[in-house]
């Protein structure tokens, strides 16, 4: 679930900062174009870090029914 929330909210906020691009001009290329690469590799971070949390689950669970205390 987190990972279709973060993917949602990484393209509508690029959306966002492309519309701005478009709407200011070309003032504001550089640091929106900043700001979505920026944006998509916290995305990515996030999408790793959740994936790691959910094989640690997975872990946790096979070592306890391993290892009954």
């Amino acid at each position: 679930m987190a990972n279709t929330i973060n993917f949602i909210a990484c393209g509508i906020i690029t959306f966002l900062l492309l519309i701005s691009i478009a709407l200011a001009g070309p003032h504001l290329l550089l640091p929106a174009i900043a700001m979505i690469v920026t944006i998509l590799i916290g995305g990515v971070c996030i999408y790793v870090a959740n994936g790691l949390l959910e094989s640690r689950d997975v872990i946790e669970k096979e070592w306890e029914a391993n290892n009954p205390e």
